[in-house]
């Protein structure tokens, strides 16, 4: 399936931040993977990953290593 553009030829954004944040938002617990979130929005991990730490970046999630290569995202509800 083609990739849609903008007027100005530009790749439209299919996973925006906001819609990674709602993930977090409908999770019965605001833990998770940057797997599920993939699955969660029907697009590749890495993708989920990088809008996922630009998240983090932005002091919207935080990020916990819970084992050798496993990381956690969490939304804490201050952000409410």
């Amino acid at each position: 399936m083609a990739r849609e553009r903008s007027e100005s030829g530009q790749y439209v954004e299919e996973v925006t931040l906001d819609a990674v944040v709602n993930v977090f938002e409908d999770a019965d617990i605001p833990v998770l993977t940057a797997t599920e979130v993939a699955d969660a929005l029907d697009c590749a991990r890495p993708t989920a990953y990088n809008k996922l730490e630009e998240l983090v970046e932005q002091d919207e999630l935080h990020k916990k290593k819970v084992g050798a290569r496993a990381v956690v995202y969490i939304r804490l509800n201050d952000h409410e």
